[in-house]
């Protein structure tokens, strides 16, 4: 077994959230929204806050503000919640120096939509490519249904992250992580 999350050391490092949903003066961000680069930056802007090589990197879409919503729930559960472009996950990684990156969804990265998978497909050779470009090629760990809502609602924008995993051989998936900030 090659994936395996049970030897990953914990994770303490400076950590950055970046308030997408803010940003564009919503609660939520709507179902297949692309995250930019330019929204990363223009977020980041509104914050005051600079990323630095190593940063934990938290996106909010406040989509997990929908959680104890047993209807809008289940937008959560089907991947239907605005996610992360493919471009932005590499100026994070490649121009930044990101370490880890997460958000309050559950896929971390952009859905398409039905019309619009044929497109996705086509652009990116991938349903996935930013968990194939995170994960595969960089080795680079992600955070999902981290929930940032009270992180927003005091517009912290960076705290202490700290993470560690469950020590189960054979766990790939977040459930077995439990991320903390401190601030």
């Amino acid at each position: 077994r090659k994936a395996d999350a049970s030897g990953i050391p914990p994770i303490i490092a400076r950590g950055v959230m970046i308030d997408v949903a803010a940003y564009k003066g919503v609660d939520a961000l709507p179902a297949h929204y692309g995250i930019t680069v330019a929204d990363l930056q223009g977020a980041l802007k509104r914050q005051g806050t600079e990323l630095k090589p190593g940063d934990v990197v938290m996106i909010r879409t406040g989509s997990i503000q929908y959680w104890d919503d047993a209807e809008k729930r289940d937008l959560l559960a089907a991947h239907d919640t605005a996610g992360l472009l493919l471009e932005g996950a590499k100026w994070l990684v490649e121009q930044n120096g990101t370490m880890l990156l997460g958000s309050d969804t559950s896929g971390l990265e952009y859905w398409p939509n039905e019309a619009d998978t044929p497109a996705h497909w086509k652009k990116y050779g991938s349903f996935m490519p930013v968990h194939n470009y995170l994960l595969i090629n960089q080795g680079i760990h992600i955070g999902e249904f981290h929930n940032l809502e009270e992180l927003s609602e005091e517009k912290v924008y960076e705290f202490c992250y700290v993470c560690t995993t469950a020590k189960i051989r054979g766990t790939t998936a977040g459930f077995a992580l439990r991320p903390i900030a401190l601030y």
